[in-house]
């Protein structure tokens, strides 16, 4: 090769890669607005919020998501601490970080990498090329969208968190356009094909209701947190759509919700709540914010496992609802009632003064009746909190948001009829000859979907065996004969109910 020709190839090399350094930067879109703009301001705020944060939450398992804000960082970044002093000391080297659109429309999703380096005033984050490929080869609805990350906060404003916990560590950025079912599949599925590791961390950025007095906004907070405890994108999904939750990024974190499950994770830990009235002083308008924890647990933990619906409680008892005074029964009714009359008033959960048995761990049902209509049902099949609070909350929720009714006005309370149902542990079947019409409620799995019907359901309407089957399908939003595909999952349970 003459000189000639070599320096001419050396040129258009330089070039190239000049040209391809420039393209691959993505500036900082907020520095100045969201945060400080000066490294040492911003490393020191940071640094405050996770000091503050420090050993606060603890998990006894293996983390798989977490749930973040992304407002400005006076305001929403020491809730964000509390999920990123989680990752302090972890083997995390490579973050899916997911979040909404807010300044651009698009439909799908955009993954700014590969080759794109994300700058902030601490530094360079490089993306991971080979999942950004994955992700981007998993539909032609992903795509790489510079538009869409240009002027976003919601991913940039985490990373001044991540450049202090993780020594190194490679980034996915997702931005997910207009939050329709369509989108959250795409995103749902997408991670799921991804092959993840303890290195790996999936984050949901996202904030909650928008500018109501404090009272007000955590009314809506507090029913969307329910969802997200008990570790239910699909309740949660169908709370946002009917407006009686909002979060601006509730479409990636349901996906990361459902991806996580799909993952093994089956539990959540609520971290800190919080709203921006906290930082401002000023109550009356303020934005709601959570940081959570999904992960999977570790054998033999005791609190909340969604895996196995009945094991926040001995799964090889029965509830002893024998042990259930009547005394405790009119306690629940009056505190069903009491919950949701407060609620209704003033936004506010009430606590109450029980006895020592209605303070363990306990799962309920909660179904609302006017004129001997259905007004409204919800429960907890899983045992992760005292029976009284899990009553007071399900009868608020099943108040106001049930989404196959419209929430119960204060006016219309004395109208409605309260029954309390006390649920044994969920007890998986291996043949269908173990259900018993009239004894067992039923609880079916496939795939996201899950339907659930009570004991007294199938008696009431004088269904047999196969017809209770159908009908849960049916509740589960699946083809009545789903029963028999070898994917579905089916659990009996058995309840004592009780009433007004």
């Amino acid at each position: 090769m003459n000189k000639v020709v070599f320096c001419i190839i050396c040129c258009l090399l330089s070039l190239f890669l000049l040209t391809n350094t420039q393209a691959e930067m993505r500036p900082p879109a907020v520095a100045g607005a969201f945060y400080p703009a000066d490294s040492a301001e911003l490393a020191g705020m940071v640094r405050d919020h996770l000091e503050n944060a420090k050993g606060e939450a603890a998990i006894d398992g293996r983390l798989i998501a977490l749930i973040v804000p992304h407002a400005g960082l006076v305001y929403s970044g020491q809730i964000a601490a509390y999920s990123y002093d989680m990752l302090k000391d972890s083997p995390v080297d490579k973050v899916i970080l997911c979040g909404p659109s807010h300044r651009y429309r698009f439909r799908g999703l955009s993954v700014y990498g590969p080759g794109v380096q994300w700058k902030t005033p601490l530094g360079m984050v490089p993306c991971d090329d080979n999942l950004c490929r994955q992700l981007l080869e998993t539909n032609e609805d992903i795509t790489i969208n510079e538009r869409a990350h240009a002027t976003e906060h919601c991913l940039e404003v985490q990373l001044p968190y991540l450049q202090t916990v993780l020594r190194d560590f490679r980034l996915v950025p997702v931005v997910m356009g207009q939050p329709d079912k369509t989108a959250i599949e795409l995103l749902t599925d997408a991670l799921k094909t991804l092959k993840l590791d303890s290195s790996t961390i999936m984050i949901a950025s996202t904030d909650w209701q928008h500018y109501r007095p404090a009272r007000e906004g955590w009314k809506m907070d507090s029913l969307g947190i329910e969802c997200l405890k008990q570790l239910d994108p699909d309740r949660l999904e169908r709370q946002l759509q009917k407006g009686t939750v909002e979060a601006c990024g509730g479409g990636p974190m349901i996906a990361v919700m459902r991806a996580a499950i799909a993952k093994g994770a089956n539990r959540v830990k609520i971290l800190k709540y919080g709203d921006s009235g906290d930082m401002s002083g000023d109550k009356s308008s303020v934005v709601g914010y959570v940081a959570a924890a999904i992960y999977k647990a570790a054998p033999g933990s005791k609190s909340n496992v969604r895996e196995n619906p009945g094991s926040g409680a001995n799964n090889s008892e029965k509830t002893p609802a024998s042990q259930l005074s009547e005394s405790d029964k009119t306690k629940l009714l009056e505190i069903a009632r009491k919950s949701i009359e407060t609620y209704l008033a003033d936004g506010s959960i009430p606590d109450f003064e029980v006895s020592e048995y209605l303070q363990r761990p306990g799962a309920a049902f909660v179904t609302l009746k006017r004129d001997g209509h259905l007004r409204g049902c919800i429960g907890h099949t899983v045992a992760d909190q005292a029976l009284y609070k899990t009553v007071s909350i399900c009868a608020i929720q099943a108040a106001v948001a049930d989404s196959r009714f419209q929430p119960v006005k204060l006016e219309e309370l004395a109208k409605l009829s309260i029954d309390i149902s006390y649920l044994t542990p969920l007890q998986k079947i291996e043949s269908l000859d173990e259900i018993e019409v009239g004894r067992d409620g039923l609880m079916l799995t496939l795939g996201n979907k899950r339907g659930l019907l009570l004991p007294q359901v199938a008696t009431e309407y004088g269904w047999n065996r196969t017809e209770f089957l159908e009908q849960t399908c049916r509740k589960a939003g699946v083809h009545k004969d789903a029963y028999k595909l070898p994917d579905a999952v089916i659990y009996k349970f058995q309840a004592l109910v009780f009433g007004e």
